[in-house]
């Protein structure tokens, strides 16, 4: 231990004896309390929080829901419905077709690249009130009044209502929406009616085929082509609030098979993505069981196979009609057949059943949360970002996310975000979660291992862009300066497989899943480095930055921290497993070059040869990337400071169309040496809903204000850890759940509570609060584990 962390450990191992052993901590002292409790004026902590309790008070309620209005008409960014399967995106009326994504079913088009299709579209309900559709017109005050659609986090359910006015015709309209949590191949969409008159009426329950993209000859597109087409684009495209963006088109599934049974109220439709993977859909329509003079007829054209319903409806009388779906892909599930019955399943246990089991198992998943005194709009901020990195996860399974989760934002493809950004923030409060992340890199090794030696190379080489299915580089011709040198991805891949054993204990799973990769990336780095004799050391020379404006520099900072860490980890882990490391990876940890100043004394983020003078850069500097937790980068106080002040000025002229990733690494740098005002400045999201990143009403989060990029999940990671490791200061290190900063709270915060993370098989509280005196303090309480996590 050395005198620059003054570091203390908590471990769960030496706590056996106690079923519960709370630890208070202020900087230079542990005060151990057995059973004890915080006094409500140190903790500042509610008695009962959403989730937590049998109650649900109405203030924690109101922080899981996100609300349009009609203010929202005019600018409406959609949210997305998931449970890490497959998806369905929101639209103002809660019942029109949009666009559904499903894990692993990427098109393989030719002459473009790798993204992800769009499978058949599956929410549709539309209503006829004997003068127009309700899905065909404009959405506007005067024709949709009273109109609410809420967001309600803590269920996982989208619900939508308003009064449709159609002429002299009116009709209330309301709307129930989830994909299921507790039952992952199915999802459900129903539709309550009132209407304000007698008459006949039509419904209509459709699948239908994706429309086919005008698709970008994207696989041979070059830099300047791709530049000159966004920059083309990007104006005529800025007022809409959606859709905006021609280069992320979803990909295409082709139809094969389609039809329903009017007897049984059934579609099914089958289908394969281009190139890729087959999928299924089957429809189950539950109608009321009081229509009268009911004809209904299936019809299949253009694509959409649809079940008709033609019948006669009494004013003030409410009606539900309820469409159960049912899903699957090669490799997940059975195929139509099986759909067909699970859908019948579903449609014979009806919609309280299906709802309630669904509510509950997201209630479950709340049982760890993050709790902020006094925060305004960050609290409500913090339950969206949660929520999203819970709907894009998975229990057992090794599916990654795509940057931008289930949307076709970056093209699905897996970068660093997946192991650095969103794996961390998941790993101490649903670490079952987090282990589906990383496990991609485990299934994935052989292409990795491929593409070294393909590059003349040892170990393992993961690409700069995976695709989520094959595991290849399908990074775009465009950007292959990033394909070939932004190498740090190998880094960030080997961490992670540390930090969840670190985090765990499973020895079983480090020897036969993580060490190969961990291994591997560090016989990468040993062999990727080059000998600089003049200096006696090793470098890391023609490599991409994390500021990807500089394509070919040498020593830059954050890969040449990230590769020296994962040779520590890879002689770590070899050492817990008993096993001699290969000498290599001492000689080049121990000699490898790790910038911080330079010789005038000034911060830098690569060897000064390269001048750093590029005015279109949207991250100024790489350097907060060393504040990422899982890196535990090692300096001194003096060093940590200067660095801090060299990502504040370099931020300075770009800030307002800065990155947000670079933004809340600036926020974790502020927490390390104390600085709770920057903390605030950076973090966002705290004191309004006017927060440029957060696109309204459901909190999609942008790549910066100004950009197309939107549901980046590497933000909604870097945010939650800002909270988790930033201003707790606790780092997972080899002896425990470290004190490596004094905890840090902002001035607009009475308290920050963490509320059953899981740690070394204890389930783990953490609180930090201020004391009367002014002080900042923590707590940090271990408690047996659950036997029950709410996760499947």
């Amino acid at each position: 231990m050395t005198k620059q962390r003054m570091t203390r450990h908590f471990r769960g191992d030496a706590l056996l004896f106690l079923w519960v052993c709370r630890v208070i901590l202020v900087p230079g002292m542990i005060i151990p309390a057995v059973m004890a409790h915080v006094p409500a004026a140190m903790a500042g902590a509610p008695a009962s929080t959403a989730g937590h309790s049998t109650g649900l008070p109405r203030a924690a309620a109101d922080t899981f829901r996100l609300t349009a209005t009609r203010a929202n008409f005019a600018q409406y960014y959609p949210t997305y419905l998931a449970n890490g399967y497959w998806s369905v995106a929101s639209s103002l009326l809660g019942t029109a077709p949009t666009v559904s994504h499903m894990a692993g079913i990427m098109d393989y088009e030719a002459d473009d690249v790798s993204r992800p299709a769009a499978i058949p579209n599956w929410n549709e309900i539309d209503y006829l009130d004997g003068g127009a559709w309700l899905n065909g017109g404009t959405v506007d005050a005067h024709t949709h009044t009273d109109y609410r659609q809420t967001l309600d986090m803590h269920d996982g359910v989208l619900r939508t209502h308003y009064r449709w006015i159609d002429g002299e015709r009116t009709t209330e309209v309301s709307v129930t929406a989830f994909v299921s949590e507790s039952s992952p191949h199915l999802g459900v969409v129903s539709l309550e009616l009132m209407p304000r008159f007698s008459g006949r009426v039509r419904l209509r329950f459709t699948l239908r085929s994706p429309p086919n993209p005008t698709r970008v000859p994207l696989a041979r597109m070059t830099a300047e082509q791709f530049s000159a087409l966004s920059a083309a684009t990007h104006q005529e495209n800025l007022a809409t609030a959606a859709n905006r963006d021609p280069i992320w088109y979803p990909g295409h599934v082709d139809v094969t098979d389609s039809g329903g049974d009017t007897a049984a109220d059934t579609l099914f439709m089958t289908g394969a993505a281009v190139r890729g993977r087959a999928v299924a859909l089957a429809a189950a329509i539950a109608l009321p069981a009081d229509l009268r003079d009911m004809h209904k007829t299936v019809q299949t054209a253009g694509g959409t196979t649809g079940l008709d319903i033609d019948v006669s409806v009494q004013r003030g009388h409410r009606y539900r009609f309820t469409k159960f779906v049912a899903a699957s892909s090669a490799g997940w599930g059975g195929g139509a057949a099986e759909d067909l019955a699970a859908a019948r399943d579903a449609r014979q246990r009806g919609l309280s059943s299906l709802l309630e089991d669904h509510v509950k198992a997201w209630h479950e998943l709340w049982r760890s949360d993050i709790l902020v005194g006094g925060g305004g709009e960050l609290q409500r901020t913090i339950h969206s970002d949660l929520f999203y990195l819970l709907e894009n996860s998975t229990v057992d399974t090794s599916w990654p996310v795509g940057a931008c989760g289930f949307s076709s934002h970056y093209f699905d493809h897996v970068f660093w975000d997946n192991d650095l950004w969103v794996f961390p923030s998941m790993l101490l409060l649903h670490p079952s979660r987090a282990k589906s992340l990383i496990q991609f890199r485990q299934r994935t090794l052989p292409q990795a291992l491929a593409r070294a030696a393909a590059h003349g190379l040892a170990g393992a080489m993961y690409p700069w862009e995976a695709d989520p299915w094959s595991g290849e580089d399908v990074t775009p011709a465009f950007a292959v300066q990033n394909a070939d040198r932004e190498i740090h991805v190998n880094g960030a891949v080997a961490l992670a497989q540390w930090q969840y054993y670190l985090a765990t204990r499973d020895r079983a799973w480090l020897e036969e899943r993580a060490f190969p990769v961990i291994r591997s990336v560090a016989d990468f780095w040993a062999s990727r480095v080059a000998f600089n004799a003049a200096k006696h050391r090793f470098e890391i020379l023609g490599v991409t930055s994390p500021e990807e404006d500089y394509t070919d520099v040498n020593n830059e900072i954050y890969t040449n921290q990230v590769a020296h860490r994962s040779l520590e980890a890879a002689i770590g882990a070899a050492r817990v497993l008993g096993v001699p490391p290969d000498p290599k990876w001492r000689e080049t940890a121990d000699s490898l070059y790790l910038p911080s100043r330079g010789d005038s004394g000034g911060y830098f983020d690569f060897d000064p040869s390269t001048p750093h003078d590029k005015t279109t850069s949207w991250m100024a500097t790489s350097v907060p990337m060393l504040s990422i937790p899982a890196v535990d980068f090692d300096a001194g106080a003096d060093t940590l400071k200067g660095l801090f002040e060299h990502s504040v000025r370099a931020i300075g002229p770009v800030r307002v169309r800065a990155n947000q990733m670079v933004l809340v690494m600036i926020a974790i740098q502020a927490a390390n040496v104390g600085e709770s005002d920057y903390f605030s400045d950076f973090i966002g999201g705290s004191e309004s809903a006017n927060d440029p990143f957060l696109k309204p009403p459901f909190n999609v989060r942008s790549e910066t204000p100004q950009n197309d990029s939107t549901y980046l999940l590497a933000s909604s990671g870097g945010f939650i850890q800002a909270f988790v490791y930033g201003l707790t200061g606790l780092r997972i290190e080899e002896n425990g759940l470290a004190e490596k900063f004094a905890p840090t709270l902002p001035k607009s915060l009475s308290y920050l509570r963490l509320v059953n993370l899981q740690f070394r098989g204890k389930a783990v509280d953490v609180v930090i609060s201020r004391l009367p005196s002014g002080r900042v303090v923590r707590s940090v309480t271990f408690k047996a584990a659950e036997h029950s996590r709410g996760e499947r």
